[in-house]
């Protein structure tokens, strides 16, 4: 594609997306409108529709690591740390919003935060959500990566992150990597002993929440906490 017809491509697709949305372009698209602003000076359709290809969405191109995505044809680390940088920003943009929201009522927002930031990860995780009197989202910090194991569960730690941050309430959060959201035995003894034992130092555990790719799993929804 000849410069001049290039740049009258990229316009056009600028104005598309100013005049509707992202709603407006396609899917390769919305990645070769994105490719645009970090490959200023080359066709990006072509590696747009590579990357669909390899990879099969643009939410699974965000999710990719770092060794996935700088060994895909046409990107170098600038593209990369882009591509990271979008989805950080997309996480932050959820996680201030549940600070600036109040009170955690429903879980809406939250899992829209925790499907952001856990679903895609290839290592399971455990984050715990921490809130004030009121219920009042304060901060969310990780406990540990690595399959849910009693060996990593250190009540002492719970305990030091909570008077850290000032919490009255805890919610625990994990993802499963291989989509499948039923809790194992483990999760549910971890979450019950927990519960036992915050309600001790008068702390409450309100819910356990398992993500993945496929959904949510609410320990609180299916009366389980």
């Amino acid at each position: 594609m000849e410069k001049s017809e290039m740049e009258g491509h990229r316009e056009r697709i600028r104005q598309r997306y100013i005049e509707g949305g992202i709603n407006g372009l396609l899917e390769y698209e919305v990645l070769e409108l994105l490719l645009s602003y970090i490959i200023p000076r080359k066709d990006c359709k072509k590696n747009a529709k590579e990357l669909l290809e390899k990879f099969g969405s643009v939410r699974k191109i965000l999710d990719a690591d770092y060794d996935e995505l700088i060994n895909s044809d046409g990107l170098g680390e600038r593209s990369v740390v882009f591509f990271k940088f979008v989805k950080d920003l997309h996480i932050l943009y959820l996680k201030q919003q549940l600070s600036e929201n109040g009170n955690i009522n429903g879980t809406t927002d939250l899992i829209k935060y925790l499907r952001a930031s856990l679903a895609g990860l290839k290592m399971e995780v455990f984050d715990i959500i921490f809130l004030d009197t009121q219920n009042k989202f304060i901060t969310s910090e990780r406990l540990f990566e690595g399959t849910i194991d009693k060996s990593h569960i250190y009540m002492r730690d719970i305990v030091a992150r909570v008077i850290k941050n000032s919490a009255k309430s805890v919610i625990f959060c994990h993802n499963h990597p291989s989509g499948v959201l039923t809790p194992s035995r483990q999760d549910i003894n971890i979450t019950i002993k927990a519960k036992e034992f915050l309600k001790e130092i008068d702390v409450n555990l309100l819910d356990h929440i398992i993500v993945s790719s496929e959904g949510y799993y609410s320990f609180l929804e299916n009366n389980l906490i």
